[in-house]
């Protein structure tokens, strides 16, 4: 089998037909696609029973008690079969030739591949399209990996990271991607890109990331707490502090930040971002990355506080 995409699934009846549709129009062969219903209480897991009924050599559906989609993830990579692994969100969809390009590319013999991402809002705002690698300068292709999207979801990846290297997605945590994606990062440098946009995100109220739960919010410090101790324990924290360094300015004082603003709890959050920072990058804000920032963020970083909060929400709206 050459490759296994896992969809996990939960609660997604209107949307998963459109996903399966894309995904058994695949150009490529010797795929197996594995729906991982997690709990599912909708229609959901009919949609797929019905799809099995027409691909039955294509599709396969496992269920499971609710855990989480980083559970869900973790379950369905125990079936996978294939050479290389893929994921797919279930409310998402990607165009025919994605798999095939992916694949073409992961056999000029790299160990992971990135691709874009196009945002699109059933509320209808514009979409847009978000690079799957970087464009900033960096010494290295794993610096400039570990500076781009960390999605699991846009990549292709050997299978050897979770059949023989054991890497596992943490369960009951959102920015679950961060602490799998960056040592994957990190230990390769054999990482391609496909410069093309064929996955589509959908935008949509009440999905997992959408949503500001306060008390959920306070889950990136743990998470970046496990990426510091996984890069300081495969010695390479020092070899990559200018990276570790910026993903925690983007996710606690940056884009973070701006889920924060929006919480009732933004003291305690914002408290919780300056202790990290102070401790464990005390100089952060000279960080060489920032410079590639819009003018916008880089005052932003520069700038704000809970004195300023009041200036900046304004702008952040």
């Amino acid at each position: 089998m050459k490759l296994s995409i896992i969809v996990p699934m939960y609660n997604v009846e209107n949307y998963i037909q459109q996903c399966l549709d894309s995904l058994v129009n695949q150009t490529c062969s010797d795929y197996e696609i594995i729906v991982v219903d997690d709990g599912s209480s909708d229609k959901g897991p009919a949609i797929v029973d019905e799809m099995i009924k027409k691909y039955p050599n294509l599709i396969k559906q496992v269920h499971k008690k609710n855990g989480g989609l980083s559970d869900a993830r973790n379950y369905g990579l125990s079936f996978a079969q294939g050479k290389y692994i893929c994921f797919l969100d279930s409310d998402d969809y990607v165009d025919s030739t994605l798999y095939e390009k992916l694949v073409v590319k992961m056999e000029e013999g790299f160990d992971v591949v990135v691709t874009n991402i196009e945002y699109f809002y059933e509320n209808g705002n514009p979409s847009w399209i978000m690079k799957g690698l970087t464009s900033w300068q960096a010494p290295s292709v794993s610096k400039r990996a570990i500076l781009s999207p960390m999605f699991a979801w846009n990549k292709i990846y050997d299978a050897r990271y979770f059949k023989e290297d054991g890497y596992r997605y943490p369960l009951n945590t959102w920015y679950e991607d961060i602490p799998v994606t960056t040592p994957i990062f990190a230990l390769t440098s054999k990482i391609g890109y496909l410069d093309e946009t064929l996955i589509h995100y959908r935008q949509r109220e009440g999905s997992i990331m959408s949503v500001t739960k306060s008390e959920r919010l306070k889950e990136i410090f743990g998470v970046m707490e496990s990426v510091r101790n996984t890069m300081k324990d495969l010695n390479l924290f020092d070899e990559y502090h200018n990276e570790i360094e910026y993903l925690h300015i983007e996710h606690l004082r940056l884009y973070g930040m701006f889920r924060f603003l929006r919480s009732p709890i933004f003291d305690e959050l914002y408290d919780l971002s300056e202790e990290c920072m102070s401790t464990n990058f005390p100089n952060w804000k000279k960080n060489k990355y920032i410079k590639n920032l819009s003018i916008k963020n880089r005052g932003f970083l520069q700038y704000f506080s809970k004195k300023t909060k009041a200036v900046f929400t304004i702008f952040i709206k």
